[in-house]
């Protein structure tokens, strides 16, 4: 019976040449992908050539470098908020105050090589910060205890230019910074009663405010009313004078006569009372003239 072999699939390596030319292609690519390098939206690129930094500043988009000797860090130059550490001061007093807050910051973007020699990528802990130390340091006991909450905004204010200050030979630009104080438990606690204190007070003044008012109204209504009845009574007292006047007793017989019947009272002796008619006639008229 004859013998079967198993047929073993040929391995065939690539030529030398074929080898050469992929290797070939390979670093080419290589070179030509490491020639180009995009800076995104917002951002500046430093350029090391051998480690050394470069005068020249890469813009946003698509930029070419030399490939393997240059290097491209990337330094972000938006607008970006930066959180303090609370920082430990005492007023003039000598009394605890701490502070904090957040800057508004960005990079100068024509500057940030020299930024980026001079200072490095960490520039937050090694020139903010201590930046902002300084001006606490600084500026908080040359105030009263009493006088930094009412006067925040000019601390606020006097720190923005300070830190701008320093942090301008940097290249560094403050936007904007939020400054945030606190005191110590104790104080705080005397704040609070202090604050309490005052609103019971302006509480029991529109109280008194309010009394006071309810009591000249009252007083109002009563003059008013005193008034009232005083002329009430002068007008009658007038009237009264002016029917003294008219009347007479002429006329107040007259006024008889008109309501008399005719029949003379019955008596059983005595004289009759007489009455002028004509007499009383020509008194009523001149009566009734006036």
């Amino acid at each position: 019976m004859p013998e079967r072999t198993m047929d073993v699939p040929e391995i065939r390596f690539p030529k030398p040449r074929n080898l050469g030319v992929l290797v070939l292609l390979l670093i080419i690519l290589i070179i030509g992908w490491s020639t180009f390098v995009i800076v995104p939206a917002g951002h500046r690129g430093v350029v090391l050539f051998w480690g050394s930094v470069e005068k020249r500043i890469m813009g946003e988009g698509l930029n070419f470098k030399v490939p393997i000797a240059e290097s491209v860090i990337k330094v972000d130059v938006k607008v970006q908020p930066h959180p303090f550490k609370e920082i430990d001061a005492s007023s003039k007093e000598y009394q605890m105050v701490k502070m904090t807050g957040m800057m508004n910051f960005h990079i100068d973007p024509s500057y940030v090589n020299d930024l980026y020699q001079k200072v490095g990528l960490d520039f937050a802990d090694k020139v903010i910060d201590p930046a902002f130390n300084d001006f606490v340091k600084e500026v908080v006991p040359t105030y009263s205890i009493g006088d930094i909450l009412p006067k925040r905004e000019e601390i606020r204010k006097r720190a923005m230019t300070k830190l701008g200050d320093n942090l301008s030979r940097y290249h560094i630009i403050v936007d904007d910074m939020f400054a945030s104080i606190r005191f110590s438990p104790e104080y705080e606690g005397a704040i609070e009663a202090k604050q309490v204190a005052q609103q019971q007070v302006e509480t029991q003044k529109q109280v008194l405010a309010q009394r006071s008012v309810e009591a000249e109204q009252k007083v109002a209504t009563a003059k008013g009313e005193a008034e009232s009845i005083q002329v009430v009574a002068l007008g009658q007292a007038k009237a009264n004078e002016a029917l003294s006047r008219s009347l007479s007793q002429i006329l107040v017989q007259y006024k008889g006569v008109e309501k008399w019947n005719g029949t003379l009272p019955q008596v059983s002796g005595g004289a009759v009372p007489f009455i002028d008619l004509g007499k009383m006639r020509g008194a009523g008229a001149e009566a009734v003239k006036k």
